[in-house]
């Protein structure tokens, strides 16, 4: 293969992150023929407050198995132009559940099981168990949609969406000092650190109040996205994007195809 003789993607494959709240669902959701793994399971309030004319597909799943089946059957034939999986936290609880009910426990006695170790067996218990499935199954996930992605037609676009939580060591005990990181919020730090990883576009999102200013004037809550490493939190792009995307009220798919088509003018 060549780099030169190959056409680009005429969508993305993407990781959408930030705090609950911050428009990362409203966002994926804009995108064209949307197809939504309901993990975190708030459909079909926010396509009704959000886009109360727009016909979207969704599925909420109790285990990880019909998920896999679902994406498994689209090989080759996707009949959907953007896959949206909201969200990767939500994904890892359910993947967690799936194995408790394939060890023939639930979530509740799987918790009673830990609280009878302490200390380091509690963590290898819980490691041997449900981490290491945790991350292969969400790498096995992250492949099937890999697959699907390059495959002639659709699905054109791809985006997972992720909740971050900052997060504080203990004081150094030398140096006192505290290091403070945001990752996605999984249940294994090995799946958080490797998930941004597997994407070719990795936007942040987050929220700003804006206005209010005069005595009889309101604030608003403006929802942002940028697609540059901010602080503690890392973001990247392929494509020329402004730093700062503000969509409240707008389409963000719209937004970022007129900044993608006004970049490549004048290359």
């Amino acid at each position: 293969m060549n780099t030169l003789e190959q056409t680009e993607r005429p969508g993305i494959f993407a990781l959408f992150k930030g705090p609950s709240g911050s428009g990362k669902t409203v966002g994926a959701l804009s995108f064209p023929d949307v197809w939504m793994a309901d993990l975190d399971k708030k459909m079909p309030a926010i396509a009704r407050k959000h886009f109360p004319k727009t016909s979207i597909d969704y599925e909420q799943f109790d285990l990880i198995y019909p998920l896999e089946d679902k994406l498994t059957s689209w090989l080759g034939n996707c009949p959907h132009e953007t896959l949206l999986f909201d969200s990767i936290t939500s994904m890892v609880s359910l993947i967690l559940k799936s194995t408790g009910v394939a060890k023939g426990e639930g979530m509740t006695q799987m918790l009673k099981n830990m609280n009878k170790f302490a200390g380091k067996f509690k963590q290898e218990l819980m490691t041997i168990d449900y981490y290491n499935a945790e991350t292969r199954i969400v790498e096995h996930i992250i492949d099937l949609c890999k697959t699907l992605y390059i495959q002639p037609g659709n699905p054109k676009n791809i985006i997972f969406t992720a909740h971050i939580l900052t997060v504080e060591s203990a004081p150094d005990l030398k140096t006192k000092i505290v290091t403070r990181t945001r990752s996605i919020v999984t249940a294994g730090k090995k799946v958080a650190a490797w998930v941004p990883t597997q994407f070719d576009e990795v936007y942040l999102f987050g929220t700003s109040e804006q206005g209010g200013l005069g005595e009889n004037e309101d604030s608003k809550t403006h929802h942002l996205m940028t697609s540059e490493t901010t602080g503690e939190d890392d973001a990247k792009t392929a494509f020329f994007l402004s730093k700062y995307t503000d969509f409240t009220d707008k389409n963000l798919y719209e937004m970022l195809q007129a900044q993608i088509a006004g970049a490549e003018m004048f290359q």
